[in-house]
């Protein structure tokens, strides 16, 4: 792991998300990009993040967005004079854009290996970094996203749990989530939640979790049949069990109209668990 971009707003979660990313970065020797996106109400392209004008600006569009950019510069230096980096090289970047669009971008153009995001859940909607906006980033990240809300002064991670079908594209993610494993030497748990819906044999199903296990040559794990009513509610309920501090999850990214008739277990959890959660998109 090289880099981690961590995008900020300045709000709690997104200074909580700051926090763990250091410590991930403590472990791996990675570089942290802290990224801020300042999304005026009217979108304009007449402004760079140096505070440049373009032509076709007005005078009050010039002073409000020279005015909004020093005092989003002023408190991106705040943040990071706020934490120790111990020497973790962190770079920071204040741009004019809309934020999806400049995430995308940038874990594209810095060949980034994991976004750290901060997040309130499912209330609070007209903030950046939460609702909607970090369900975007989780549906269509080409990297893995580790969505936080709560401060964690020393991040640790000893028990993961790893939820899934376990059908032949959870390989697209397996070897993302054996290397945040290793990083903190913990123990995955995985494990497939069993509904009244789509019910299997428990025996059937421990197979298929050894043989997925056996196949990507995973080590200290346990596998796990759990039934419940919802597969979102096993998930959580398990979790809880087994003290986890981290769930683990593969999201096949769909949009739109196809989003909404399947849902998203990984979206759902996100904004319901206080767990952190690592997604990684598979296609």
């Amino acid at each position: 792991m090289r880099r981690i971009l961590v995008p900020t707003d300045f709000s709690e979660e997104a200074r909580n998300a700051y926090e763990v990313a250091l410590a991930i970065a403590r472990r791996t020797g990675a570089g942290i990009k802290l990224l801020h996106v300042v999304e005026t109400p009217y979108y304009t392209p007449n402004f760079s993040a140096t505070g440049d004008v373009m032509v076709g600006s007005n005078g009050m569009e010039q002073v409000y967005m020279l005015r909004l950019l020093e005092a989003t510069k002023a408190q991106m230096n705040e943040l990071i004079r706020s934490y120790p980096t111990n020497g973790v090289q962190v770079v920071h970047e204040v741009e004019v854009d809309r934020p999806i669009s400049k995430i995308k971008r940038t874990i594209k153009d810095d060949d980034v290996d994991l976004v750290v995001m901060g997040s309130k859940g499912s209330s609070g909607f007209d903030e950046f970094l939460i609702g909607s906006n970090t369900e975007k980033v989780v549906r269509s990240a080409d990297c893995p996203v580790l969505t936080v809300k709560h401060r964690h002064e020393n991040f640790e991670v000893r028990e993961v749990v790893l939820a899934s079908d376990f059908k032949r594209e959870i390989g697209q993610a397996i070897e993302k989530f054996k290397l945040f494993q290793q990083v903190f030497g913990a123990r995955m748990h995985l494990v497939y939640i069993n509904t009244p819906g789509a019910f299997e044999s428990s025996a059937n199903l421990k197979q298929k979790l050894e043989h997925t296990a056996q196949k990507y040559g995973l080590q200290n794990y346990t596998t796990n049949v759990y039934n419940d009513t919802m597969e979102e509610d096993g998930i959580l309920n398990f979790a809880k069990e087994v003290r986890a501090d981290l769930i683990m999850m593969a999201t096949h990214g769909r949009t739109g109209f196809a989003h909404l008739l399947s849902g998203s277990i990984a979206e759902d959890l996100v904004n319901h668990t206080q767990i952190p959660v690592l997604t990684v998109q598979i296609k």
